[in-house]
């Protein structure tokens, strides 16, 4: 991944990344990115303690969580309906 700063005044970026064999769809991808930024900077603004382990830690559950369901999704048909009900972190470990 290359990050190159590309206009100062507005402090946009350009993150260069190769995209995932699975990618269907570049602009879906950037919608969800937009979303998960989105919703990052609204919960920074209510939580002030919020610091950059914590944003990747919960971008790794979220992962985890979602690989989880697709292989679940897999394995038993695309008609499961998979909720999370609960979630509880732990200092050395998370389950879910």
């Amino acid at each position: 991944m290359q990050l190159q700063q590309t206009r100062t005044l507005r402090n946009t970026f350009d993150v260069d990344m190769p995209l995932h064999p699975e990618t269907r769809s570049c602009e879906d991808v950037a919608s969800l990115v937009e979303r998960f930024l989105r919703s990052i900077d609204a919960h920074r603004r209510d939580s002030r303690d919020l610091a950059p382990g914590d944003v990747l830690q919960a971008l790794s559950i979220v992962t985890a969580v979602q690989m989880a369901k697709g292989e679940a999704t897999e394995r038993y048909g695309s008609g499961l309906q998979i909720e999370l009900r609960g979630l509880s972190v732990e200092a050395a470990t998370a389950r879910i």
